[in-house]
């Protein structure tokens, strides 16, 4: 094999495709990056079993071929290289030549053909969206995906892609909170599909994931395992297997108030009680609500600390406790120029979302005060 390529790119794609490197595998194959030569491209993979991502850069490719190369050392060489062309070239006992300029590296690689990989996924329900729609929809839901590893509970490891009426919903839920969004789909299957993507796939594409509307990704969904293809990259990632939590069925149907809040007064009056969260006592922020102002109190082992901000209640006066992170979490991704919140009781789940958009909503209980 022998190819020469700009080391820019390269890099990106490293970065992109290591993501799914397993860093201490069973297999020392595992933690390389599979190389193909082919035509004008250099194709990369990266792969843990569980997850695959996979792109491609141009190269001058003189001798097809393939190779596999430890994805840490080859990322800390090509990080350190000149912004010029380099050439790489491997022979038939996995050495590998690497030149750029003045610099000259020798290595060992490994064989392609004993590279392990995720079974192919040949067929599947397919479903297009926008990359930004996506990448909007994953952050505004990951927040809420349960990250500490229960058996019991593994479908919460994941969010829930719902598709249904040409709309896809996207669910997170660590039965503490919950988040929900939805959107149109660009294009979507007759019948509707359920399927359960992990959390750490999700942060990964997310990152990948391009700002432009115009860019979209095709989710190609089979049995146990779903393909993300776009033009920069494809990720498959295998699926949670299990029945997810019935969400609807613990959303509240009606509430005895509904207030609304400016957004940004809101967020900032509640990121100033983080400078004195305690994580070790887990003291709560207390949320009192009465007559047009929210009263906002926290008090722990390092300080106290009170604020009040604006806002159109009307009602009884009602305190509530929330776990700062919680509630932080979900008026951040609150992005209209209000909030609205949404309660029934102090030990009731609070519902915060959009007074103008019904498409995405967060969940979350209450500490008992």
């Amino acid at each position: 094999m022998k190819f020469y390529c700009d080391t820019e790119k390269l890099t990106a794609a490293l970065s992109s495709v290591s993501r799914a490197v397993e860093t201490s595998a069973v297999t020392p194959q595992l933690e390389g990056v599979l190389l193909k030569a082919r035509g004008g491209l250099l194709n990369l993979k990266g792969n843990n079993m569980e997850l695959s991502i996979e792109t491609s850069i141009p190269a001058n490719v003189a001798e097809e071929g393939d190779i596999v190369i430890n994805s840490k050392m080859f990322n800390n060489i090509v990080r350190k290289l000149p912004r010029d062309v380099m050439e790489m070239v491997a022979n038939d006992r996995s050495g590998v030549a690497i030149n750029c300029l003045n610099s000259d590296y020798s290595v060992v690689g490994l064989p392609a053909d004993e590279y392990p990989e995720l079974p192919p996924l040949s067929e599947g329900t397919e479903l297009k969206i926008s990359s930004a729609v996506l990448k909007d929809m994953i952050n505004k839901t990951i927040f809420a995906v349960n990250t500490n590893p229960d058996m019991a509970r593994k479908v919460l490891e994941g969010s829930l892609f719902e598709v249904e009426d040409g709309q896809l919903t996207v669910v997170s839920l660590d039965l503490v909170r919950m988040a929900l969004i939805k959107k149109e789909l660009i294009s979507a299957p007759e019948n509707g599909i359920k399927f359960i993507v992990p959390g750490k796939t999700l942060n990964e594409l997310k990152s990948m994931l391009s700002d432009g509307d115009e860019d979209e990704v095709t989710i190609t969904v089979g049995r146990n395992q779903a393909r993300f293809q776009c033009a920069a990259f494809t990720l498959v990632t295998r699926l949670i297997d299990g029945e997810f939590f019935s969400y609807k069925q613990v959303i509240p149907k009606k509430f005895e108030v509904e207030m609304t809040v400016e957004a940004l007064s809101f967020v900032k009056t509640i990121e100033r009680v983080e400078p004195i969260i305690d994580d070790v006592s887990k003291n709560p922020i207390r949320l009192t609500f009465d007559d047009g102002r929210i009263k906002v109190k926290c008090e722990t082992q390092i300080g106290r600390v009170n604020d009040i901000v604006e806002c159109d209640y009307d009602n009884n006066e009602m305190t509530i406790g929330f776990n700062y992170r919680y509630i932080h979490d979900a008026v951040v991704r609150c992005e209209d120029e209000k909030i609205q919140i949404n309660l029934n009781s102090p030990l009731n789940p609070v519902i915060i979302k959009s007074p103008e958009d019904d498409s995405y909503m967060f969940m979350v209980l209450p500490v008992r005060l």
